[in-house]
Parts: structure tokens; sequence; C-alpha cells
């Protein structure tokens, strides 16, 4: 009875190891060449504002294909069930909430300056029809990201007991990977990290709850987008 205890533990080690395994491939493969050959090729053949645009509608059905394939994985979980298993709408701590609205926004403010670095003539103050498509289509791409890079293979690896630490290395190892792989340097990955890192620490502390990592993540992209995926076609790498 032991023996076969174990041997279903190990199926089910080797189950979750295999879905992480096979997201993050598909992470790399679908959403990493957003990071380097395609706005490449968009940039060559339209205008930034659309180029913009192009890349997160890109982004985004990168992240909903990825997900519908999670759905199956799971046996077709309803995707309602699916996410509260995520972590969406769950309760979290007010001071983990809190922080993550400061990171968002101190993070957003960060990409807002780094754009004046590379094109000092950018008028921040301006609200157009870019900036409010941008804007939103960036938000709901980073939610999309977090359900998968901090809901699905965070809470993957908790199935199978591995401790809080590695679980937020993995998940930000992983996140790091497919944002630069395709165009590597060493600033953009210990960038990659230390965001993935940050986020997924407000997700074990804000108690498995997306909430705090979403106003970290999605406010960070509300405030600066669309400049912060400009400078993927203004300063590639930085």
């Amino acid at each position: 009875m032991e023996n076969q205890t174990l041997e279903t533990n190990n199926e089910d080690r080797g189950t979750v190891w295999r879905r992480i395994a096979v997201v993050s491939l598909l992470l790399l493969v679908l959403v990493g060449p957003n990071f380097g050959p395609i706005p490449s090729f968009l940039g060559q053949v339209m205008s930034v504002d659309a180029a913009v645009i192009t890349l997160l509608f890109t982004f985004t059905a990168g992240f909903v294909i990825i997900l519908a394939i999670i759905q199956r994985m799971l046996g077709g979980m309803p995707v309602r069930e699916m996410l509260r298993s995520f972590g969406l709408g769950a309760p979290s701590r007010l001071a983990a909430n809190i922080v993550g609205a400061v990171v968002g926004i101190l993070w957003g403010l960060l990409f807002m300056s780094s754009i004046l670095q590379f094109a000092p003539e950018t008028n921040l103050a301006n609200i157009d029809l870019l900036r409010v498509v941008a804007a939103l289509l960036a938000a709901f791409g980073a939610l999309l990201e977090d359900l998968i890079t901090r809901g699905f293979l965070m809470n993957q690896m908790k199935k199978i007991s591995v401790p809080g630490w590695a679980q937020a290395l993995i998940s930000a190892l992983v996140f790091a990977i497919y944002h630069t792989a395709l165009g590597f340097n060493v600033f953009s990955f210990a960038f990659s990290i230390v965001y993935g890192l940050i986020l997924a620490g407000l997700f074990l502390w804000g108690k498995r709850s997306l909430t705090p990592v979403i106003l970290a993540h999605s406010l960070a992209v509300l405030i600066s987008e669309p400049f912060a995926t400009m400078l993927i076609f203004i300063a590639p790498g930085a």
C-alpha cells in the first residue's frame, strides 16, 4: 500500500513538472518572439504607433492560447473555476495590496522616465486614443501573464510541496528567460529577474491572491503605456 502511494505521488510530481515544462516552452515560443524578431519586423513595415498596438495584440494572443492549453491540461476545468484556483479574486492581505499599488506606480513612472532618455521630445502628458487603447491592452495582457506565471506555475509547484522561495525563484527565472532569450543582455535579464521576484513575492505575501500582483503589474503598464512598448522599438534590449 505504501509503495502504491509513493508511485502515485511520483506520477503526480511528474505530471506537474511536465505541465510546468510545457507552459514554460510555450511562453518562450509564443511570447518570447515579441521581445526580439517580431518588433524588428514590425518596426520595418509600419509606424511606431501601429507597431505598438500590433505587438500588444500579439502578446495578448499568445497568453490566451497558453491559457486555453492550460485549461485542456487541467481536464477542461470551467474557466471561472480555473481562474479562481489561480488566485484571481481571492482574499489578500491589505498590506500586500498597498505595497503592490506602490510598486505599480513606481514601476510605471520608471518606464515613463526611461522613454525620455531615448526620445526626449515625447509629451508624457498627452492623452490620446493610442495611449488609452495601448494602456488597456497592456493591462489585460499583464493580467493574463500573471495568471500563467504566478497563478498557474506557482500553484502547480505548491501541489507537490515545492518551498515558497523555490516557487518564486523558478517563476522569476521563467519570466526572465522568455522576456530576454531572443534579445538577451545582462541588464534586461537582471531587471526581469528582480521584477519577477517582486511579483512572485507579492503573490506569496498576499496569501496566493493575484490582487497585489495585478496592482503591481497592470497598474505599472496602465501608467506607462504606450511608452513601455515603444522602448522595445526605440531602444531594443534596453
